[in-house]
């Protein structure tokens, strides 16, 4: 029986190629096949988007081979084991990712425990790339039948079809199927070449206009599109930075127009009912090509059709910045740009093969796109020859560029990437510690037995030039901008440092090295011991330590195995807001001295903005009610406002004044929808701080009755601009 071909076919558009199917003959087209893209759940949803990736492969396979049953998929591990209670596939597949690896394969093996002869094939990034380590992981796992290596959709239609062929026997395949990978019966392994690329995403069926994703629309999931496939980029640590991904291939106008339009109307249903109102996409470099603005203008109309999607996740281009804040400028602020450097040392570039990118234009980014959205710059600790001195280098030149979020990234080692290689790995001195990755453990009844799974990450925190206490020192400083300067909690302090062209790096390094006393010093500590304790050493001790549901309870309660970084910034603003102001208001009165500026004038406008600052951002996520006020002698919000540079002078009010700081209706149903879909501990915060633009949550002063008619102009004009935002 021949494969699924793919052929090269001209479009009158440009030079796209094309899957023609082969006229199958297969012996019978009611297959029972499953298809999981489990999450874990008894925590948070640990994996929050639709199983889209899954439902591709899905359509794509039943129109290919002319199935007259459909294939059933899951996303949550309670309806899957609940299924097997009344009913089991022939064959059913498992998604691999880094966040469910290990509950895929509790499932594998507890179905294969029971039931043999049903054929398990597993998929995904979390494969590793080089020959012995496929060998072991195969070896190491015989519940898995067969590996479908890169691209799905057509090395799985093609062993669906050999499977029936062969009547459910998987001894009978005796052809080297591309792209799947097995052992035989007699213990060989085979590792076959990969299969060629689609390189015309529309031959997939869309998963959400054939109604394969209707049952995912609870509220409580992202719906997820592609628009793209593949990254011209090389990087070492990014599974797309393989030269298999090299060539990037899409989708056309009409499929997207028409996934877009579906979404948006069950979305607008789902929160008007309290649910979420976000998209997530998972193209590598949004924005970057010309069509990429075709498909901002379709969601722009979304967004005035059906009031979504509120936020995008999105990964923005890489280079072409200014096709990528175009894109931005669409979507009302709604996407994050991100101007991702991982580092700006040329030879840790060099290392990671990231050096044809344009440092340059990321760095432009932040000055251009700061009116329209939250631009962003991401930083990845720990890169092959990066130090400590070069490390803090690249936040600095980050930091005063005037990006205004800035995330780093611990360097998480993903076996799907060329980095993680034993000779890559001994060639830099890398060494790994382990940790259970956040939300991603729980344990499931599947058909009468219990089944524990917990799902760890492997991080590199020591290099030939970069040491563990070096390593800790520099997460103390991440914690530090998490707090004081991303997400605009402190806006107009940095504005006031700007305003006086001082270094906003050099305040925050100031704050790290500020000598703590009191509640604001027992903070700070636990963090750094969290930090130290949290990673494990030895790899088999957590694996062991695991196995247990009573240790399992633990991570669900929220006493281990949450995100650090993140829970630790949603405890500091919530019970230690005063402490964090007192510390911002002594490093920078530190730095006024260092410039020799610490008038009078200064420190009083200081003070004013610090408390300016705190008000906005106090009882975002616990006493919502609560407004805070405080009395004022200058006025804050027009400083911020304005884009003159001005004299300090010109904002002092005629008189002290009382202000309030409040929430509008459109920040209270955010913040009460993100409440009930995350949970309000501290650990249901710390994801809010993830998924939504804090920064437009941030509380909006309201000027007692008192001021004069000037005062109450400038304020009705303010109320107008924040209503335009």
């Amino acid at each position: 029986m021949p494969l699924i071909q793919i052929n090269s076919v001209a479009s009158k558009e440009d030079n796209i190629q094309q899957i023609l199917p082969v006229d199958f003959t297969i012996k019978r087209t009611n297959p029972k096949i499953w298809l999981a893209d489990l999450s874990y759940t008894q925590q948070q949803i640990s994996h929050e988007s639709m199983p889209a990736a899954i439902g591709g492969i899905t359509t794509f396979t039943e129109t290919n081979l002319g199935l007259t049953s459909q294939i059933k998929l899951f996303k949550y591990p309670e309806k899957l084991a609940d299924a097997l209670k009344n009913d089991v596939p022939e064959i059913i597949g498992f998604s691999n990712y880094l966040w469910n690896f290990q509950l895929s394969l509790a499932f594998a093996k507890r179905i294969k425990e029971l039931y043999p002869k049903i054929i398990i094939i597993f998929g995904g990034p979390n494969y590793p790339v080089e020959p012995e380590q496929q060998k072991k992981f195969l070896l190491d796992n015989p519940a898995i039948d067969f590996y479908v290596i890169h691209e799905g959709e057509v090395a799985f239609a093609n062993l669906i079809a050999f499977l029936i062929n062969a009547d459910m026997d998987k001894n009978k395949i005796a052809n080297e199927l591309p792209s799947v990978h097995y052992v035989d019966i007699n213990g060989n392994v085979h590792l076959t070449e990969h299969v060629e690329r689609i390189k015309d995403l529309t031959s997939i069926p869309s998963p959400y206009t054939c109604g394969r994703m209707d049952e995912f629309f609870d509220g409580k999931l992202i719906p997820v599109i592609q628009t793209t496939r593949g990254c011209p980029f090389s990087c070492t640590f990014c599974v797309e930075g393989l030269q298999y991904y090299n060539k990037v291939y899409r989708n056309n106008h009409e499929k997207i127009c028409a996934e877009l339009e579906y979404i948006g109307e069950r979305m607008e249903k789902i929160h008007k009912t309290g649910g979420r109102n976000d998209l997530a996409l998972v193209d590598s470099n949004f924005g970057m090509y010309d069509h990429d603005i075709t498909t901002c203008q379709l969601i722009a109309e979304c967004q005035e059709k059906y009031g979504w999607p509120e936020y995008i996740q999105v990964d923005t281009g890489k280079n072409n910045k200014t096709k990528v804040l175009n894109a931005a400028k669409l979507v009302k602020g709604a996407m994050r740009l991100s101007g991702s450097v991982q580092s700006l040392t040329p030879e840790v570039l060099d290392n990671i093969k990231r050096s044809n990118i344009s440092a340059d234009d990321l760095l432009k980014l932040a000055m251009e796109s700061a009116d329209i959205s939250d631009a962003r710059s991401e930083i990845i600790l720990g890169l092959p020859g990066e130090t400590l001195k070069s490390h803090l280098e690249t936040v600095r030149t980050i930091i005063n560029a005037g990006f205004n979020h800035v995330l780093i990234y611990q360097l998480m080692m993903l076996p799907g990437t060329d980095l993680y290689v034993p000779e890559v790995m001994t060639k830099f001195g890398m060494k790994l510690r382990y940790r259970i990755l956040p939300r991603c453990f729980g344990y499931y009844d599947v058909l009468g037995k219990t089944i524990v799974a917990a799902d760890m990450e492997e991080i590199c925190v020591t290099t030939n030039s970069l040491s563990f206490d070096e390593y800790v020192e520099c997460r103390k400083l991440h914690l530090i901008i998490n707090l004081f300067y991303n997400d605009g909690f402190f806006g107009s302090a940095l504005k006031f440092l700007k305003s006086l062209n001082v270094s906003i790096y050099r305040w925050l390094e100031i704050i790290k090295d500020e000598k703590l006393e009191g509640r604001i010093k027992e903070f700070f500590e636990s963090y750094e011991r969290a930090t130290r304790e949290e990673l494990w050493v030895d790899k088999d001790g957590l694996i062991k330590f695991v196995e247990n549901p009573s240790t399992i309870d633990k991570y669900i309660q929220g006493e281990i195995g949450y995100n650090l970084i993140y829970t630790f910034k949603a405890i500091g603003l919530s019970r230690y807001a005063n402490e964090l102001m007192d510390l911002a208001r002594k490093a920078i009165l530190k730095l006024l001295t260092e410039i020799k500026n610490d008038t009078e004038e200064n420190l009083s406008f200081v003070d004013d903005a610090l408390k300016f600052d705190s008000c906005r951002h106090r009882n975002l996520f616990y006493n919502i009610n609560d407004d805070p006020t405080i009395l004022l002698h200058y006025d804050i919000e027009n400083f911020i406002a304005s884009k003159e540079h001005k004299p300090i002078a010109q904002y002092k009010l005629d008189e002290e004044v009382s202000v309030k700081f409040t929430l509008d209706p459109t920040q209270q149903d955010i913040i009460k929808r993100s409440l009930d879909i995350y949970g309000q501990n501290d650990m249901g915060v710390s994801r809010i701080i993830t998924r939504v633009f804090v920064k437009k949550l941030l509380r909006h002063p309201i000027y007692s009755r008192e001021l004069s008619v000037r005062q109450q102009t400038i304020t009705l004009n303010r109320n107008e601009l924040y209503q335009q935002r």
